[in-house]
């Protein structure tokens, strides 16, 4: 029953620096086969792009200098084991003048967490992050891979979109125009449905599952992902 879209890869960039006994497999472009020096054109005359970096490791693990463009960042993430599963992406801090305030925030102490579940994992989770560079911290019990990508394409399939699939997933590109009215079904405990834009700091909530039922029209206007996190099977439709 699941179904990925798949980002096209188009530019590289960003390749962090394993610590001992991790390892770090950047996904390498064919620039033999690039007429575009790195932009690749649609039809319609607008430029896809997206930084993607594939990270691999066995256990619990930190890679150092991951670094992050800013805007919406992608994770791909998957565990063959038992036990706890992790993945964050922590600011690094920076190397210049001391901050003497102590009002530290949530996300500047424990990072930015993109997959929190135990045992065999295989989910996508999708943020806005603020560019910069980032320890990605992978707590596990078995192998694990992570893929980062930062996904900034200006044009997508147009609604309405018809989604079905299992666990944390995201979709897209789609173009939204304004007024859409969203319906879907689940058979798990939990389930919730965002878009998160992919040219600017912007995220509509979608339902939950205490509003699946009975789902309320919402405004959304450009290019973005559907972002659906759920302990189980699942299908979105969007009109």
């Amino acid at each position: 029953m699941k179904r990925r879209q798949v980002v096209r890869l188009v530019a590289l960039s960003g390749v962090a620096v394993p610590l001992a006994g991790c390892s770090n497999e950047a996904a390498e472009g064919d620039d033999e086969n690039d007429d575009t020096d790195g932009d690749t054109d649609d039809q319609d005359g607008s430029a896809d792009e997206s930084d993607e970096r594939e990270f691999s490791g066995t256990g619990s693990e930190a890679l150092e200098d991951v670094s992050v463009e800013g805007g919406l960042t992608v994770v791909d993430a998957t565990h063959e084991g038992d036990g706890e599963f992790q993945v964050r992406l922590i600011p690094e801090e920076d190397d210049g003048s001391e901050d003497d305030t102590e009002d530290t925030s949530e996300t500047e102490s424990t990072g930015t967490l993109f997959a929190d579940s135990s045992g065999e994992y295989d989910g996508q989770t999708a943020w806005h992050m603020e560019g910069g560079t980032y320890q990605l911290s992978v707590v596990a019990g078995g192998d694990w891979t992570v893929t980062v990508r930062e996904p900034r394409e200006t044009s997508g399939d147009s609604m309405p979109v018809s989604l079905e699939g299992t666990g944390n997933e995201v979709h897209g590109p789609f173009e939204f125009d304004g007024s859409h009215q969203p319906s879907g079904d689940y058979d798990g405990t939990e389930i919730n449905v965002t878009i998160l834009s992919t040219t600017r700091e912007s995220t509509q909530f979608v339902f939950h599952e205490d509003s699946i039922e009975n789902p309320t029209e919402f405004e959304f206007d450009g290019v973005g992902y559907v972002e659906v996190k759920s302990d189980g099977e699942w299908s979105v439709d969007i009109e």
